[in-house]
């Protein structure tokens, strides 16, 4: 099943810097309310610790979903992508950098694939393992010599996919 909407291709977008108009209009110094910022930062500080729980849950849907796309031979990659991109987005924000940077490179992977190859089957799996095994094993953020071997390892899957071996 081909489909090719929203992922897009690897570089094929460009970042534009929006002006912030009401800013300039406003002046510098208004608008902006540091007590509601520090709120709003010890709110994320709290939710930080259940997120562990809901990411693996959250990480489980997504390979469960993957694995009855590889059994029916239906691959519904868009959901895939933004299921990914979800995790990325939110891991992040919870201080699981690596989790969010593997996100980025899976969907990086997904962007160019058409139609699934077992090798790409292969990679995709490889990254969401990844990404999992992260989680249960709490490594938390990027630093770490493990964290850029397993990157370093992951794009090694994805070159190899993208060449066919």
């Amino acid at each position: 099943m081909e489909k090719t909407g929203s992922r897009g291709k690897p570089g094929q977008f460009e970042e534009i810097q929006v002006p912030n108009k009401l800013l300039a209009k406003v002046g510098a110094g208004f608008g902006t309310n540091p007590a509601a910022v520090e709120r709003a930062d010890n709110i994320v500080e709290q939710l930080k610790a259940g997120y562990g729980g809901r990411l693996e849950l959250e990480l489980e849907n997504t390979m469960a979903g993957f694995a009855a796309m590889c059994a029916s031979g239906a691959f519904d990659l868009d959901k895939l992508h933004d299921q990914v991109h979800e995790i990325q987005g939110e891991a992040g924000t919870y201080g699981y950098d690596l989790v969010s940077d593997i996100g980025k490179l899976l969907c990086e992977l997904l962007s160019p694939i058409g139609l699934v190859s077992s090798n790409d089957e292969k990679a995709i799996n490889a990254h969401l393992r990844a990404m999992q095994t992260v989680v249960t094993q709490q490594v938390m953020g990027t630093g770490l010599d493990v964290a850029k071997q397993i990157l370093q390892g992951l794009a090694t899957i994805v070159a190899k996919s993208r060449a066919g071996k």
